[in-house]
């Protein structure tokens, strides 16, 4: 099969300037000189506030993140528009983006902020495991561009998690904002009733300030803004938390209100259960309401010992069971990783701290374990006596008695290949209490090796390609085999950073299976910046196959060199039949009265397998095909192995060229789940396809799923189309179904650009 290269070396890195790997170095060397400065913390997990920063693309999530820092004062510079100072690789810093989850603490009013920036919108997979590791997400929708398909996902993400969440409204800077059809959007979107809980001044240029109705005391007291220029805005919250709560209902049309404690608890209760959405706005161009964001964050989200029951694992495939561990104060350490990330000083694991040992003498949780047990794999880790507190790419030294609180979130160095991201770890001291043992043990068997897959689910994008290792500045290629330690070991350390990509060898190439082409592009550079490795991207090769319709029958394989000594013999007859779609190949020999002998029988089997997996007539490997030998001869001299492999190998190929062979392609299922919006759009591209629909099930959201048949070559066709269409929105899954057909048309096609 051909090789077909999409892009040459020399025009793949045109798009973005790379940073040196000397450069690299020194970024990481400068990020270790912070590990001196001391983390801020808090003794009271009731204290800590553990949420991500989530939504589409360029709706400000890392610029808000930089200006909490900087309003607490744990960041001395002022945030500049497009350069994060919170991303830690070269490539982010090239793009203006950030494609990596990002962790802080941020200290506020006696509590800490423990907040994951996460790249949703473009890099979900990354993101998702950073979401499982919070209590809460904010979720960030430009208040010019309104809601987009990826806020969408998000919220749905959340919902179905349990994670509570809030509207940050940013951008309130733009003009000619639409906030109440905004709000509208947010409703019908979101299925959920926004409540804001600010009033703002002005907008555009105009906006200026925000006047919360709920204020928070640096002690963390929460109250009624009594500004009688809100009175109004609070009638409005009143009555619509009052909906929310029989009892509250019941004293507001008895009375004509209610107290505003009630109402400020009834606020929270109805956040808990995910019955409203507040709204806050915000300007992270201008730091304006960024304050009061953090206000809101103390006053309406859980603490880590008040919050959902953490899935320490996904559901069970057997089974459907889950496996929960409640945050407490028994049992010991146990902790879920939900981010890793490798450079040239090894491994840095960031673990959400689940549980942890509480001293009731001391008024203190315990400190790191020495060692812990990785319940994935049975391994039990040394951890370094070192641990941080991150601030983006700053590493902040946690003090050597620090106290590990459940929702801390820290990271581990030294620990390698040990662990990786969605594993889940304890002390030896939570595997020897009963109720966690029990627990535990039936977390090691969720957790086998073969459990812990990749998220199948891709964004309406996707990139199935082959790489192929070249020389640096060469055009030609070099196919890259099991042994080139090189790129194996770089797309392995890639690989444990980044859940998504899936990478598997191929026809002696390397098969690279990313979310979409932007993740693509990524990998490339990374594997450019990072080790210096260039590579050319290429087709992913079809797993076409040929078969027979019709039986022959005594066709003759001969073998026969004589060139002065001892010389090679061997003939071989064979019938070839078809076989009944997925039988694969089976070879039987009926011949009698040793017309060739047991060990030349082994000899043409080989053969034979060898001719059908180098390929038919066509060019492309056989299948579904039965292979007799019913007779042959032999020489008592010159008969060898090799000759009646060569026997074996003509006979087969002579086989097939009488009986015509007929080309399959691979068909995948495919399940589309979109907008019910989107059912036409689906149901065209997959007719232009070749492809047809099985099955449509319309869901109670507005969702529909579709089931659908689609030619594995047109499968990226079809989601680059989708895509486009769709505006990004909505997700799909394949596996394979059947081999199928391909019309004599076609086969001319497919024959010209991969054949012999």
């Amino acid at each position: 099969m051909k090789f077909v290269f999409l892009t040459v070396v020399g025009n793949l890195f045109v798009a973005n300037a790379f940073t040196s790997i000397a450069s690299r170095q020194a970024l990481e060397r400068k990020t270790l000189l912070h590990a001196s400065e001391q983390a801020p913390c808090v003794d009271d997990p009731k204290l800590i506030r553990n949420f991500a920063l989530i939504g589409h693309s360029h709706a400000g999530k890392s610029s808000l993140a930089e200006w909490m820092l900087y309003d607490e004062s744990i960041q001395k510079q002022v945030p500049t528009p497009g350069a994060s100072s919170l991303d830690s690789d070269p490539v982010e810093a090239s793009r203006h983006s950030s494609l990596f989850s990002h962790f802080m603490r941020i200290p506020h009013k006696k509590h800490l902020l423990e907040v994951a920036d996460t790249p949703f919108g473009d890099f979900p997979t990354d993101a998702s495991a950073s979401l499982d590791g919070s209590d809460s997400a904010v979720i960030v929708i430009s208040a010019s561009d309104g809601v987009q398909s990826n806020a969408i996902n998000a919220f749905q993400y959340c919902t179905k998690a349990g994670i509570k969440s809030i509207i940050a409204l940013n951008k309130m800077d733009r003009p000619f904002l639409d906030i109440s059809g905004v709000l509208n959007d947010i409703k019908e979107s979101f299925q959920i009733k926004p409540v804001p809980l600010q009033v703002y001044e002005g907008e555009g240029d105009d906006f200026e300030n925000v006047d919360s109705l709920i204020l928070i005391d640096d002690d963390g007291n929460i109250s009624r803004n009594l500004d009688a220029k809100l009175d109004h805005a609070w009638e409005i919250l009143a009555e619509t938390v009052a909906m929310t709560d029989d009892e509250l209902l019941v004293e507001f049309l008895d009375n004509g209100f209610v107290e505003d404690d009630k109402i400020l608890q009834g606020l929270r209760k109805a956040v808990l259960e995910q019955k409203l959405l507040p709204v806050v706005y915000t300007s992270a161009l201008n730091n304006v309401g960024i304050s009061e964001l953090m206000d809101t964050i103390v006053a309406i989200f859980p603490n880590p010992m008040e919050t959902r029951e953490h899935v320490l694992t996904n559901v069970v495939e057997a089974t459907g069971e889950e496996i929960l561990s409640v945050p407490g104060e028994e049992g010991g350490f146990t902790a879920r990783v939900v981010h890793t990330s490798v450079d040239s000083f090894g491994s840095l694991s960031v673990i959400r701290v689940i549980s942890n040992k509480f001293d009731p003498s001391t008024g203190r949780y315990a400190a790191l374990p020495n060692e812990i047990v990785n319940l994935r794999s049975g391994m039990k880790v040394k951890l370094s006596s070192t641990c941080f507190g991150l601030c983006g790419k700053e590493r902040l030294a946690l003090s050597d008695d620090s106290q590990v609180l459940p929702g801390d979130i820290i990271a581990l160095q030294k620990v390698d290949n040990a662990i990786a991201t969605n594993d889940v770890i304890c002390s030896k001291e939570a595997l020897g209490n009963e109720q966690h043992e029990l627990e535990l043990e039936n977390l090691c068997d969720a957790l086998s090796p073969l459990s812990r897959q990749a998220p199948e689910i891709s964004l309406m994008a996707s990139a199935t390609v082959s790489l192929a290792e070249t020389g640096k500045g060469k055009k030609s290629t070099k196919k890259v085999s099991t042994g080139d330690d090189k790129l194996i070991n770089a797309l392995t350390a890639l690989g444990r950073e980044d859940l998504a990509l899936k990478v598997e060898q191929r026809s002696g190439q390397w098969i690279v299976r990313c979310m979409s082409r932007d993740h693509l592009n990524l990998l490339v550079e990374r594997l450019k910046d990072r080790y210096n490795i260039d590579v050319d991207i290429g087709e992913t090769p079809i797993a076409y196959r040929e078969t027979i319709s019709i039986t022959v029958t005594n066709v003759e394989g001969k073998h026969k060199k004589q060139s002065g000594g001892s010389g090679q013999f061997g003939v071989c007859y064979i019938n070839v039949e078809p076989l009944a779609e997925g039988s694969g190949i089976e070879f039987e020999s009926i011949v009698k009265g040793g017309a060739i002998s047991k060990t030349f029988i082994n000899s043409v089997e080989k053969g034979v397998l060898d001719q059908l997996n180098a390929g038919g007539p066509l060019g492309f490997p056989v299948t579904d095909v039965k292979v007799t030998v019913t007779d042959g001869k032999m020489h008592s001299v010159d008969s060898k192995d090799i000759a009646f492999q060569s026997a074996g190998r003509q006979a087969v190929k002579s086989a097939l060229e009488i009986a015509g062979t007929k080309l399959l392609e691979p068909m995948e299922k495919v399940t589309f789940t979109i907008d019910e919006s989107l059912q036409g759009d689906v149901n065209s591209i997959v007719s232009r396809s070749d492809g047809y629909i099985i099955d449509t099930i319309l869901k109670d959201n507005h969702e529909a799923e579709i089931d659908a048949i689609i030619p594995a070559a047109c499968i990226e066709e079809v989601s680059e189309t989708l895509r486009a269409e769709s505006k990004g929105e909505g997700s799909y899954v394949t596996e394979f179904s059947h081999y199928q057909d391909v019309s004599d048309q076609k086969v001319k096609t497919i024959c010209e650009k991969l054949g012999p």
